[in-house]
């Protein structure tokens, strides 16, 4: 069967999810390309053996910069807002389901290329999605979520710790429907399904949960059986199946300058927050762990520009190091949240300071708070004091390091990219059975 697998391809984290995937279906003898909207991180796809097919339009870096700001939080607030307009959409839509038609696939893999969901409707293959367990709709009905506030002000967040607002997400979000209205906008236009809600939409004929189930919180029997708890919010009934962890493994060894950085006695951090987290935050970061007892490394991707980036002998600042590598070198993490970043830092066995930029980012650092691995800061509350009291709290209490090794040893066991791509071939050969 022909797989095409469609990244976001700004996304570093989810472009190294489905090269993972990708090579294991290859394994299974199946067909494998890669299509693109364009991004920075297309060479690390071509550098793995696979075809990249160029579909216009292509985004640009000015508007992925309008794109990750929405994605952070930092876009319109109106309730008709999407990550692309209709006309945006509608160009998008078109030019995929032309290129499907042209390579005759037989389904898309994707993670945040959206407008896939409607493309494949429009050439009628399935899409099958990988996607962090805390944006699925078990981990809401299961009121695993824990309310992160975007943009709340420090005035604003001492107040909303003393409101009930786990209890409010967990209610409020599988009935939200966030993003999606150009989306049924062109659905209607096409003569497709309206999707009821958001975690309806972000479901695709096949849902793949890249996590580990005694880390998510949800075991498998009860994602496989799933049934929504409030059907009127989905068009179908989503099918979930696990994967596992799956973060980056770029190539190379690691660099000469962070193994002198981290020859030392002095605590080690690493610091990286992916693609999506915030130019801001990542800049006081910088500015508070300049001034802390201990040699940091920080990791920026395409965050900041090279205007930011001053080492000094204290911190030293990388735009790109092979995670899987550097991150067990370091005594402690301070990641954003992200699926990648929090997979990565468990399999070094590396106790965490999570600061979420957004709802899913918070349910995977809140995951290993419950389980006593790591903490988690609300941006508002990134302040020296603050940032260096919660790695004292895990340099002195050893439960933190015991606790993290705990869960290296569940989520190593679970080869979450092979089990994925079993999973894709299952569910394309009872498809055409």
């Amino acid at each position: 069967m022909k797989i095409i697998c469609f990244p976001h391809f700004y996304y570093l984290s989810e472009v190294s999810r489905l090269i993972e995937i990708g090579k294991e279906l290859r394994a299974l003898k199946q067909e494998v390309t890669f299509f693109s909207h364009g991004g920075p991180y297309e060479s690390i796809v071509r550098d793995e053996g696979f075809e990249v097919v160029s579909v216009t339009p292509t985004m640009t870096p000015e508007r992925y910069d309008e794109f990750i700001k929405y994605n952070r939080g930092e876009g319109s607030k109106s309730l008709k807002a999407s990550f692309f307009t209709y006309e945006e959409l509608k160009a998008y839509v078109s030019a995929e389901a032309d290129a499907l038609k042209q390579v005759n696939a037989d389904a898309v893999l994707i993670g945040w290329n959206l407008p896939s969901y409607l493309s494949v409707q429009v050439v009628g293959v399935p899409i099958i999605v990988q996607q962090p367990g805390p944006f699925t709709a078990p981990f809401f009905d299961k009121k695993l979520a824990e309310f992160a506030p975007a943009l709340a002000g420090r005035g604003l967040a001492r107040l909303l710790h003393y409101l009930p607002m786990d209890k409010f997400v967990n209610w409020m979000f599988p009935k939200s429907t966030f993003w999606i209205y150009p989306f049924n906008q062109l659905a209607a236009d096409l003569g497709l399904p309206q999707y009821k809600s958001t975690l309806d939409f972000i479901a695709g004929d096949l849902t793949l949960v890249m996590d580990t189930p005694s880390i998510l919180g949800v075991t498998p029997d009860e994602l496989r059986g799933y049934r929504p708890a409030h059907p009127e919010y989905f068009h179908k009934t989503p099918k979930y199946r696990y994967g596992g962890a799956c973060y980056a493994r770029l190539p190379g060894e690691v660099p000469e300058a962070v193994s002198k950085h981290f020859d030392t006695t002095a605590t080690k951090l690493y610091c990286a927050m992916g693609v999506s987290g915030s130019p801001e935050v990542l800049r006081s970061m910088i500015d508070i762990v300049r001034d802390l007892d201990l040699r940091a490394l920080i990791v920026t991707t395409t965050i900041l520009n090279e205007g930011n980036t001053d080492s000094s002998d204290q911190v030293l600042i990388q735009p790109h190091v092979p995670a899987h590598l550097v991150n067990p070198m370091a005594d402690f993490a301070i990641t954003h949240g992200g699926a990648g970043t929090v997979q990565t830092a468990i399999h070094s066995g590396t106790p965490l300071v999570g600061i979420p930029m957004h709802q899913e980012q918070a349910g995977n650092i809140a995951q290993v708070r419950k389980l006593g691995a790591g903490l988690m800061l609300w941006k508002s509350e990134l302040t020296r004091k603050n940032l260096a009291h919660a790695l004292e709290m895990l340099i002195t209490d050893e439960n933190y390091r015991e606790k993290m090794q705990q869960l290296k040893s569940e989520q190593d066991q679970i080869d979450g990219a092979a089990v994925a791509a079993n999973e894709i071939v299952n569910f394309l050969s009872a498809s055409h059975d």
